[in-house]
């Protein structure tokens, strides 16, 4: 593991760095990325000037990106920013895969072109992401923002926003529907929507490896000592299930293994994490699979451990489809 990320592992659990240094260092780190951006693409050439006001999102295939539910958390903050500030929102999602690939457009027609950009300066601004900050104010003398940059935090929730949790799920909900592939892989595991419980669990490399990064390492001893709390916490909520079916989900291969002797569902594919997986279509499909599957979910359990990754995948899918959400702690 190199040094670089182990730094920023440490730094992504320090409470302290995240309530008090982060957005203020995010800041510092947008402002020089975004010059690399003005002295790469624009200028103040005589590019035909655009009509409207656009907020475009921007996946750009040379940085490297987090996980799913980071990417949708900016997204959804970004067309609030939009929508708070009178323009329309586009996003441009071709790398490593294309998002309008697995989601359609919904109330918003989101899908934007690269040959919609325009790259002239009296006409266009950069503006990034940083959900931890306040909400910009955009500035209709300029038909477009472009955003390249972003942190993968609820800009609708550390702004205190009155009902953020609903709000954001309300704004996915404007913007994404499944695709027909993916709705018909939903529709064909054959879970109706309230009739089971979503458990997640997610180890990242505690069990194995996961990711790239390593988050911790614990001994086998450690190890099965954890399995075993986990285990248990599922025998509890089968006993309080109130006869629904129970669906697990997790990253771990080994723990999914250890619990096939439980009265549990465990949905078939290739588990992987998006950002280390390239456009390994199956992955990616999984990802957005158990994503609203959990989101159909009568009730959605989230069980963590000192030495498990604090995951808000399931969280926010509980979001998207306004259903109830808890944790267990083992």
């Amino acid at each position: 593991m190199e040094f670089e990320d182990r730094v920023k592992s440490y730094l992504r659990q320090n409470w302290f760095y995240k309530k008090y240094c982060q957005t203020r260092v995010n800041d510092i780190r947008y402002f020089f990325r975004s010059l690399r951006y003005y002295r790469r693409y624009y200028s103040f050439g005589s590019e035909r000037k655009t009509e409207g006001h656009t907020l475009f999102f921007i996946i750009d295939p040379y940085i490297h990106h987090p996980g799913l539910a980071d990417r949708l958390k900016a997204i959804v903050g970004s067309y609030y920013i939009a929508q708070q500030s009178g323009f329309d929102f586009k996003i441009i999602f071709h790398h490593p895969f294309k998002l309008e690939d697995y989601l359609n457009e919904n109330k918003v027609k989101w899908i934007g072109k690269e040959e919609d950009l325009c790259y002239n300066l009296r006409d266009v601004r950069i503006i990034p992401y940083n959900g931890g900050g306040k909400i910009p104010v955009l500035n209709k003398r300029f038909h477009q923002y472009h955003t390249y940059n972003y942190i993968g935090y609820n800009i609708l929730e550390t702004n205190q926003i009155e009902n953020h949790e609903v709000l954001w799920g309300d704004l996915f909900r404007q913007l994404f529907t499944p695709k027909e592939g993916l709705s018909e892989n939903i529709q064909r595991i054959g879970l109706t929507e309230d009739s089971y419980w979503a458990i997640h669990l997610r180890f990242v490399n505690a069990l194995e490896q996961f990711e790239g990064a390593e988050y911790n390492f614990l001994s086998k001893k450690q190890q099965l000592d954890l399995i075993e709390r986990c285990r248990n916490a599922i025998k509890d909520i089968l006993n309080n299930c109130q006869g629904k079916t129970i669906v697990v989900f997790s990253d771990s291969h080994r723990f999914l293994e250890s619990i096939k002797d439980l009265p549990v569902v465990i949905t078939s594919g290739e588990i992987g994490h998006i950002s280390f997986v390239g456009n390994n279509c199956d992955v990616v499909m999984k990802t957005f699979e158990d994503f609203y599957l959990i989101s159909r979910a009568e009730k959605v359990i989230r069980i963590l451990s000192e030495e498990m990754y604090r995951t808000v995948f399931s969280y926010y899918a509980a979001l998207a489809g306004r259903k109830k959400f808890e944790d267990v702690f083992v």
